[in-house]
């Protein structure tokens, strides 16, 4: 090998050491960066932004629904879960339920946990937001103010994003 090849390569291999510069990285906020592409999430990982969350349907209008979701039939564009029963003017009722012709949701009793004033129907949880929610659909970013669907991350220090599964630990700045 010449010493010019050889000395290209130590280049290369150092270059591949050194920690990225600060244009190539994402600042999360709490002393800890990400590489750039990746997002900050909560609980000090760091994952790899996606456009659309794997196993999403486009929808009518070029966009998309996540998985667990369908293009709503009276309102293109729009998502409604799978198992809800879609109202005509573009509300979904959950299962047990029927869409009234005024658009609200009857059939079930709201006998499940008391956040702050309201009642929540029955499988339902109390959010961090003091909101009743659906834990099968969404998630509650334990901050009080940031609720994200299953197939979102939540991002450091509020957000949801849409990352690939596999995570990489932040890195502490120096």
């Amino acid at each position: 090998m010449s010493r010019l090849a050889s000395g290209m390569a130590a280049l290369v291999l150092l270059a591949s050491l050194a920690p990225p510069a600060a244009a190539e990285t994402i600042d999360c906020g709490n002393g800890n960066y990400c590489p750039a592409g990746y997002a900050c999430l909560v609980g000090g990982t760091c994952g790899q932004l996606i456009d659309v969350p794997r196993g999403s349907t486009k929808t009518s209008t070029g966009g998309f629904c996540e998985p667990g979701y369908v293009e709503h039939r009276y309102r293109p564009g729009a998502c409604a879960p799978t198992s809800y029963q879609q109202c005509k003017n573009g509300f979904a009722c959950p299962p047990g339920s029927t869409c009234t012709e005024n658009g609200q949701c009857e059939g079930l009793e709201a006998n499940g946990p008391a956040c702050g004033n309201t009642r929540c129907i029955a499988g339902r949880v109390c959010s961090s937001k003091n909101t009743c929610i659906n834990p099968d659909l969404i998630q509650d970013c334990g901050n009080g103010k940031t609720l994200c669907t299953k197939a979102a991350a939540c991002q450091e220090p509020r957000g949801c994003v849409y990352v690939a599964p596999e995570r990489i630990p932040q890195t502490k700045k120096e």
